[in-house]
């Protein structure tokens, strides 16, 4: 398995968009994006924190970071999860192992509180910056371990403002 690294080009996967049609970060170069991947609709961390990053989204929106939120859920589940919550952002649906994979996400298998028959992702978060570098990257294999999405915010803003190299490439 390939680690993703610090200054790494986002890797080229094409995630499938409830809205219709698909998105590949890696296809964006010139804008700053930020992916967010959820355990699914089974977890309750993941929906209380979507709800912050649905708070902070204009904020993010002004320092010109375009977000994406994906899950390993089929549509249909995920669908229903937009819908129960009122997400708005866009949500990407079905990521399959191998796409987790090569964004370096920790796997559980299949637990009686998921309707998936299969392994789910655990969280991740990914900046990616105007280069299509991978310039942040938070990944955790517990469902309560993720980065504040206010200091997220913070570092952007610092980064942006200050021309802040890549961190974390020290080998």
């Amino acid at each position: 398995m390939n680690v993703i690294k610090p200054t790494d080009p986002f890797p080229e996967i094409t995630f499938n968009l409830l809205a219709g049609g698909t998105t590949q970060l890696s296809d964006k170069q010139g804008n700053w994006q930020m992916l967010i991947v959820y355990r699914g609709d089974h977890c309750p961390r993941c929906k209380h924190y979507m709800q912050s990053l649905h708070q902070l989204a204009p904020d993010f929106a002004q320092r010109n970071v375009e977000i994406l939120v994906a899950s390993m859920d089929p549509e249909r589940i995920a669908s229903r999860t937009v819908d129960e919550n009122s997400w708005t952002l866009p949500v990407a649906h079905s990521m399959s192992i191998d796409e987790c994979r090569r964004l370096s996400l920790y796997l559980t298998p299949h637990t009686p509180d998921s309707e998936l028959e299969g392994p789910y992702s655990e969280p991740g978060l990914f900046l990616i910056n105007p280069q299509g570098q991978t310039q942040v990257i938070a990944i955790s294999n517990s469902p309560s371990v993720r980065p504040d999405l206010a200091v997220v915010l913070d570092g952007i803003i610092g980064t942006q403002e200050r021309n802040l190299p890549i961190r974390g490439t020290y080998t």
